[in-house]
């Protein structure tokens, strides 16, 4: 049984950071992949729309700082407006918001939302000077020059909740929903359901939800569900375990959800880990982390197990998927990648540390097993496990390959390091 959350209270600031970044559109609706690097291809994703389609991209809404969400987006920009961006008053709006740094992005964000690739919106700030925003995702682009009603204003609310990250960090995602422009479907390279956001900030009284997925606490990464997330603007509004799968109307695919209480869009993030975070990966039974002996950087020094000091280099790991539950392991002090001593990988087999030679050895998979914690077992064979030697609790107990048998020590959870 996986552990509900702690419940996140309002918080009365709202705002919006640009990160770089691309996002792929698939002109057959495909979903949008909001990430660091060129995106994995999906189906009918070609590299020719990709260059053409992808555009540096915004991480999301950081708590922190910015526009002030008490009385709701209208408060301030005058989005309640039903006649469209080329409102003389709303345009008037928009332009004294776009006046500050933290007012553009704002603004930024919005359009990037809500009108498609190709669409630009124009304003003058206070100061004469015109801004342009270029739209991206497309969810409501009746708004460019028409009204903006509920369904509008809910698909807007729910993409910008959607990107909110309060760590600041441009972690990459992968969005489904009901919007024409966004759609359904899984992409490998996202294997963890994170949760649904829905709501409707253009509201007087502004309404901020989210949703955990059945996977929010895997794959965790700064700023996002499963790791306490302080300071978020959203809130679960579910009195039962809070779980969108209990809660809110599934799509046909399960890929995502199409209404949860009286929203009828919700934007569902999946995710994977982040490969730009360190990570630490702590045993079940002793609750010490994964770390070199003697904090070494020389190839074959054999890994063990010490309890967590957030000044530990070679106690933080970097993750990065190769392919579909393949992933690379590096020890971010030595650079070195998480091996098993011989290609037998024999019960009792040394795990240690040596240059990345993309060796079956070297390539792992995290299976979950209950409430955020993970059987780390190499890809090729499902049925071996990172183990403690002998269970110990000890510092400086040594890392093994074991056959998988569900003990506690062959358990591990993997957290952004702190």
């Amino acid at each position: 049984m996986k552990l509900r959350p702690p419940p996140f209270s309002p918080h009365p600031r709202l705002a919006l950071v640009i990160s770089t970044g691309a996002i792929a559109l698939s002109a057959s609706c495909a979903e949008q992949v909001d990430q660091n690097d060129t995106p994995p291809l999906s189906a009918g994703v070609t590299s020719e729309l990709i260059a053409e389609n992808g555009l540096n991209s915004v991480n999301g809404l950081n708590s922190v700082n910015g526009l002030n969400s008490v009385n709701g987006l209208n408060s301030v920009n005058g989005l309640n407006s039903v006649n469209g961006l080329n409102n003389p008053t709303l345009t008037a709006g928009l332009g004294h918001l776009a006046s500050t740094a933290t007012g553009r992005t704002t603004v930024e964000y919005m359009i990037r939302c809500a009108l498609p690739a190709g669409h630009t919106y124009t304003t003058t700030d206070d100061t004469g000077r015109a801004v342009s925003f270029p739209g991206v995702l497309g969810v409501a682009p009746e708004w460019e020059t028409g009204t903006c009603g509920v369904d509008c204003q809910q698909l807007i609310s729910a993409c910008l909740l959607a990107h909110v990250n309060t760590s600041g960090h441009h972690i990459t995602l992968w969005m489904v929903g009901d919007a024409p422009s966004m759609g359904w479907g899984r992409n490998a390279s996202f294997p963890y359901k994170e949760g649904g956001f829905f709501g409707n900030l253009f509201k007087r009284e502004p309404e901020a939800y989210y949703c955990i997925g059945k996977d929010f606490d895997l794959g965790a990464v700064p700023g996002r569900l499963g790791v306490g997330q302080p300071g978020a603007p959203y809130t679960n509004p579910f009195s039962r375990d809070g779980y969108c799968e209990s809660n809110c109307v599934a799509s046909t695919d399960s890929a995502g959800f199409r209404s949860c209480k009286t929203f009828n869009h919700v934007v569902t993030v999946w995710r994977n880990f982040d490969a730009g975070t360190d990570y630490k990966i702590c045993n079940h039974r002793s609750g010490k982390c994964l770390d070199v002996a003697d904090g070494s950087t020389s190839t074959g020094a054999a890994l063990i197990q010490n309890a967590f000091n957030t000044s530990t280099v070679s106690q933080r790991w970097r993750i990065t998927q190769l392919a579909p539950s393949q992933y690379q392991v590096l020890n971010v002090k030595s650079n070195f990648a998480l091996d098993v001593a011989s290609a037998k990988a024999a019960n009792g087999t040394a795990i240690l540390q040596r240059p990345f030679r993309a060796t079956n050895t070297q390539k792992w998979a995290f299976k979950p097993t209950n409430s955020g914690y993970y059987q780390i077992h190499l890809s090729s064979t499902p049925g071996s496990s990172l183990n403690i030697k002998g269970g110990s609790t000890d510092n400086g107990a040594t890392a093994e390959q074991w056959d998988w048998n569900g003990w506690e020590s062959q358990e591990w959870r993997i957290v952004p390091a702190n």
